[in-house]
């Protein structure tokens, strides 16, 4: 199986993301980030651009207060507002 190794994306990778959208595998050496099963380093280098996993979302305020059972309301009232 031929394997092409990628410069350091400037990006988080997934690899079960990127191999479920592209059927190719993504791993890392001790020397650097790798793509196998494509053909050229060119396909290897445009699978690696074109994958852009989902940011991770931060909760919103409210989200976090009701984590811990408080709504915004609570909260203002505890503060005086």
């Amino acid at each position: 199986m031929k394997e092409f190794k990628i410069k350091t994306p400037q990006k988080t990778l997934n690899s079960q993301i990127f191999f479920s959208e592209t059927g190719f595998n993504l791993y890392s050496k001790d020397d650097g980030i790798y793509v196998s099963g494509c053909e050229t380093q060119a396909e290897a280098d445009a699978a690696i651009e074109a994958h852009n996993p989902p940011a991770p979302t931060e909760p919103t305020v409210a989200e976090k207060l009701a984590s811990v059972g408080l709504s915004v309301d609570d909260l203002k009232a505890a503060l005086g507002l």
